[in-house]
């Protein structure tokens, strides 16, 4: 018998892990599966047989079927029948086909009228499948001349109606969009519903790698790794300072000296008080923590620096979290992981880089808050003005030697959305806010600067409706107005909202 025996990643060296899905495994899980449901009804067939109407119905079935091929067919498994849903048996073999394809919705259209069993019969294999009624027609108007037969054509709707209210008796959830077959906006919509559960499933597979715990002191963020696994759905890794440790003492000269230069490359930006060997040491955290990223195959991180990273490495671990990101994984600082997750979710909604800041101060004459934090933030996606940016001393000077490594500057302007996970007594809430972020005139303080106006509220106003709601002193920024794709993401995952 082999000695050969899977470890624990704790213990396992380079080896592989016993504990650990491979990002392999992850990344081959496929796509969202998008069960397509149009549907027809064979009582009005023989009613009007030589009218056209039969073949204008259904035409409008394969129409749904087509524009979402054309919309959604690259990002999503579109999933539907090869044949025409008019009977009742139809339905229910419908029913077993998407039950056996493993769909993870159901996108109901209603070509014409349909009596409500037939989407019943459907669904009645598929009882915990998210669905939502697409309440459509073949064109956004009507017109002067429609007779019986047209009329008969559009009305999709009195069915839909009538399931929607089948529906609500029987407590089946469900959501709603409407729009024609030439709506864009309503495909739009359509394409939010199913971007929102393709994060809500992905999630589940996210592995949090947390370095360090929470700061002490900071109560506020103290979070059970089990309800962020409960209500999110991802994993969180407890890893030992002592795994990145171990990376960082086999880095060679040459491995740091090329990684200097990379980013140097990056962040082509001039140096104040910042020596060659301030930038290499904060660069060899970075460059272990990229490591360790890839070692242990997790999909984000949070580090404590401070006394914990700081002292083991005597480096500031500024520079690190631009490392991690600069590689497409999130960060945060401090162990705080509900903004971490919330952070992820702003990257997957929008595609964008957010940030992770705290609220600092207020200035009464621009009407807004000023957002920093320690911690290298990406200059090239929010910086006002590159010619600006600065390589700077770390804004915070914890347990290292030298001056450690920031890059300071001023964020552009732009329409931002600024968003946190409350982790409240009796359950999770999530805060929303729209605004702007204003051009300033950049400080010295070695940080980045992202000054922060309400739409509508005077700063005042605001800092006081974010204090009386109780919400954590982090947050994150994400240029963009993402309130709307925030607030499906809450209904389907059962938040509640706090829009202040």
């Amino acid at each position: 018998m082999s000695n050969d025996f899977v470890k624990s990643f704790e213990i396992a060296g380079d080896e592989g892990f016993g504990d650990i899905v491979s990002r392999a495994r992850k990344n081959s899980r496929g796509k969202l599966k998008v069960g397509l449901l149009p549907l027809s009804w064979f009582e009005w067939w023989p009613m009007f047989p030589e009218s056209g109407m039969r073949e204008n119905i259904l035409s409008d079935c394969d129409r749904f079927i087509e524009r979402m091929q054309e919309k959604f067919g690259n990002d999503y498994e579109l999933v539907y029948p090869d044949y025409y849903i008019d009977t009742l048996d139809k339905a229910f073999d419908a029913g077993e086909y998407f039950r056996e394809a493993g769909v993870d919705m159901v996108i109901i259209d209603e070509a014409t009228y349909v009596t409500d069993y037939f989407p019943i019969q459907v669904i009645d294999a598929l009882p915990n499948v998210p669905l939502v009624l697409f309440v459509t027609q073949a064109t956004d108007n009507l017109w002067d001349t429609m007779v019986n037969t047209d009329v008969i054509r559009y009305e999709g709707l009195v069915s839909i109606i009538q399931l929607a209210g089948a529906f609500s008796k029987m407590g089946r959830a469900y959501k709603a969009v409407v729009g024609s077959l030439e709506d864009e906006e309503a495909f739009r919509e359509l394409g939010m519903h199913m971007q929102v559960l393709q994060l809500i499933h992905d999630l589940k597979y996210l592995d949090i790698g947390f370095v360090g715990h929470t700061f002490r002191g900071m109560y506020d963020i103290e979070v059970d790794k089990t309800k962020i696994k409960g209500v999110f759905g991802p994993n969180v890794m407890y890893i030992d300072v002592i795994h990145l440790i171990d990376i960082w003492n086999k880095l060679t000269d040459e491995e740091i000296d090329a990684f200097v230069t990379k980013l140097k490359k990056e962040l082509p930006y001039s140096y104040e008080a910042v020596d060659p060997e301030d930038v290499r040491k904060s660069a060899s955290v970075g460059l272990a923590v990229t490591k360790m990223i890839d070692r242990f195959g997790i999909d984000c991180l949070t580090l404590l620096g401070q006394h914990h990273v700081e002292v083991a490495t005597r480096a500031s671990a500024d520079l690190s979290f631009f490392c991690a990101e600069n590689n497409g994984y999130m960060t945060s600082h401090e162990g705080d992981l509900a903004n971490l997750v919330m952070k992820h979710i702003l990257y997957k909604l929008t595609g964008k880089l957010p940030v992770f800041l705290e609220c600092s101060a207020y200035d009464i004459k621009s009407d807004t808050m000023l957002l920093t934090h320690h911690g290298v933030v990406d200059p090239r996606v929010h910086a006002a003005n590159q010619k600006l940016c600065r390589i700077t001393p770390s804004p915070e000077k914890w347990d290292f030697t030298g001056k450690g490594m920031s890059v300071e500057y001023c964020a552009k302007a732009g329409k931002v959305t600024l968003a946190c996970l409350i982790d409240a007594k009796d359950g999770w809430k999530l805060m929303i806010s729209g605004g702007e972020c204003v051009e300033k005139p950049q400080t010295p303080s070695f940080a980045p600067q992202f000054h922060f106006k309400h739409e509508s509220l005077p700063i005042k106003k605001y800092i006081k409706g974010i204090v009386e709601e109780g919400i954590a002193h982090h947050i994150c920024l994400v240029y963009g107005d993402c309130r709307e794709e925030l607030r499906l993401y809450a209904e389907y995952t059962g938040l509640e909202v706090v829009e202040i």
